[in-house]
């Protein structure tokens, strides 16, 4: 990344950080023993890399559907619209927790079950396209929720009236729009689904 010809621009997101970038390429020169694999062969290292990244991407709906993250979920939903005899007292959020429970358990679940085989298989497949899909859709969803929760508190930036944790939720719910677009956009993924997975014709 330091080699002459290499620009990289930061590309600052609605949330105000900066996580993504732009490389730029003019004129550089690898040395031959930089060389991975055969040369003209980039891309198809580039897209093993891909399944390797859409496979941990997904990871975040698998984590943010289970365990400690999801009686997290609860708590927080619970605090933000009030309780009765312990449940959610809302009923409409209530179902909608429930619903986001439900997938992210059976995400977890099938995620495992496919880890298992890609262990056996030597690794991530084209079915990592389908998981980061689902993955990345599940925590978006999970952010709207609590943004739903939260109301108007869920609205602040700076200033007065709004808790930490509210401020940090707003960033946490603008960030998570950038999930369907690392390591290849929702639609990339759907094309992905329908041409390697299912075989449908182009």
């Amino acid at each position: 990344m330091d080699d002459p010809g290499i620009t990289v621009s930061p590309i600052q997101l609605i949330s105000g950080s900066s996580p993504f970038c732009q490389t730029f390429f003019q004129d550089v020169k690898v040395p031959k023993a930089n060389l991975v694999g055969k040369r003209g062969g980039g891309w198809a290292i580039a897209k093993r890399l891909l399944q390797h990244e859409r496979t941990m991407i997904a990871g975040i709906g698998e984590a943010l559907g289970g365990g400690a993250e999801r009686a997290s979920l609860e708590v927080m939903v619970g605090e933000a619209v009030g309780r009765d005899n312990g449940r959610v007292a809302n009923p409409a959020l209530r179902d909608r927790l429930a619903q986001h429970k439900i997938d992210g358990l059976s995400f977890e679940l099938t995620t495992e079950r496919s880890s298992d085989e890609a262990k056996a298989g030597g690794g991530p497949s084209h079915t990592s396209a389908m998981f980061k899909y689902y993955g990345t859709e599940l925590n978006k969803r999970k952010y709207e929720l609590l943004m739903s929760a939260r109301g108007a508190n869920g609205l602040g930036w700076s200033g007065e009236g709004f808790e930490p944790e509210d401020l940090d939720g707003t960033r946490q719910w603008l960030r998570s729009k950038g999930n369907s677009i690392e390591g290849g956009t929702s639609e990339v993924q759907l094309n992905v689904i329908a041409k390697r997975v299912l075989g449908l014709p182009d």
